[in-house]
């Protein structure tokens, strides 16, 4: 169930920030601070969280527009993406994959709702997303038997319950959206096949397959399938977002490094041929790392992130023209904001990156906090 929050004046909250104290009492103490200081109303965002110090909890926080806390749940394990039903105040909050659960949570007050497991023969890989009408939930899976990509269909109406399956038409699928108003699938296949058994270990880097695919909600039908060119075959397609032209921009991660620097992000449309690979200064790519771990687009441009490096980087969406960057330690967490983007860290920050020059602004850190990889926007 979501955690408490208390109000609580000013020297108490800083007294327990300072003291260092962890797990359910700094979290309560920081919903008071933001309680206090004027959070009210409905989140904006949400982003999964750990807590701070050796032995984390975890869960998802409500924030608002500046980014204060304003609820946080619990959740069974590491939460990695989070999204929101389209019409009614609810959000579903996926595991880390390979992922064993996904779990719905309410916006009104941050109640959790009953654990989904997953088959015993699939694994959830971190992301999914709604039929237009909130009627469905698509799931991005690993078919462990078959070592293949699938989609879980789910009756949103019926406690979501098991109700069909898909197919990715790839390997390893991650991120998946919906386009053309909710008739076809997104997903971006990593190309990399992992197992239960050994946990998060790459099984197939010298054959890895990644590609972007189309697939027709209704049926599972592939419309479009597209790869890198085969130069850049060592470079997983992981994240997705979609962009104002009915395609979609993606990021990519490095899964067998050549020696040699590789573009990150790039953007594709269904049906228009190959991949439009954007434009990076190789003094960025180098700090990059070879690793994209998250990617949104306000429509026309495109912010994308590298914990690794510590960077996030801006572009334009229709030209690939780089736009500029800024450093964000641990920066991983992206959504379109007022005045550019909103940004969070794995150092509990949260700010506001802007083009062209990709300044940051609106700085706040929470310490209690260790934000995941994903924030999700859930208003205007």
């Amino acid at each position: 169930m979501a955690l408490n929050r208390q109000t609580m004046n000013r020297r108490n909250i800083m007294g327990l920030l300072g003291g260092g104290a962890l797990g359910s009492g700094l979290l309560d103490a920081v919903a008071g601070l933001a309680r206090a200081f004027g959070a009210t109303g409905a989140p904006v965002y949400l982003n999964a969280y750990a807590t701070a110090g050796a032995t984390p909890d975890f869960g998802v926080a409500g924030l608002d527009k500046a980014g204060r806390v304003l609820f946080t749940t619990a959740t069974p394990g590491r939460a990695h993406a989070i999204e929101p039903h389209p019409t009614r105040p609810e959000a579903v909050a996926f595991a880390r994959r390979p992922g064993r659960w996904f779990m719905p949570l309410s916006l009104t007050d941050g109640a959790a709702g009953p654990v989904v497991r997953a088959p015993d023969d699939r694994r959830f890989t971190g992301h999914g997303a709604f039929s237009a009408d909130g009627a469905l939930l698509y799931v991005a899976e690993d078919d462990v038997p078959n070592e293949t990509g699938a989609i879980g269909v789910y009756d949103a109406n019926d406690g979501y319950r098991r109700i069909g399956v898909l197919p990715t038409h790839g390997l390893g699928p991650h991120e998946l959206l919906m386009l053309d108003g909710g008739t076809v699938l997104a997903v971006a296949n990593g190309g990399v096949i992992t197992h239960p058994d050994t946990g998060r270990a790459k099984l197939n880097l010298d054959e890895m397959d990644a590609s972007l695919t189309y697939v027709e909600a209704a049926t599972g039908r592939l419309l479009d399938k597209v790869r890198l060119p085969e130069r850049h075959a060592n470079l997983g397609i992981r994240h997705i977002a979609p962009l104002a032209d009915g395609g979609v921009a993606f990021g990519v991660q490095d899964e067998r490094p050549i020696g040699e620097l590789q573009p990150l992000t790039g953007a594709h449309r269904p049906g228009s041929g190959a991949v439009r690979l954007f434009e990076t200064p190789d003094d960025i790519l180098v700090r990059l790392d070879g690793y994209i771990g998250s990617v949104a687009s306000d429509g026309h441009t495109v912010a994308a992130s590298s914990p690794k490096g510590g960077l996030i980087g801006l572009w334009d969406a229709m030209s690939g023209a780089w736009l500029g960057s800024t450093a964000l330690p641990d920066g991983c967490g992206l959504a379109p904001g007022e005045g550019g983007f909103k940004a969070t860290s794995g150092l509990g920050v949260i700010e506001t990156v802007s083009a062209p020059t990709a300044s940051a602004a609106d700085q706040r850190r929470d310490p209690a906090f260790r934000w995941d990889n994903h924030l999700t926007r859930l208003t205007g």
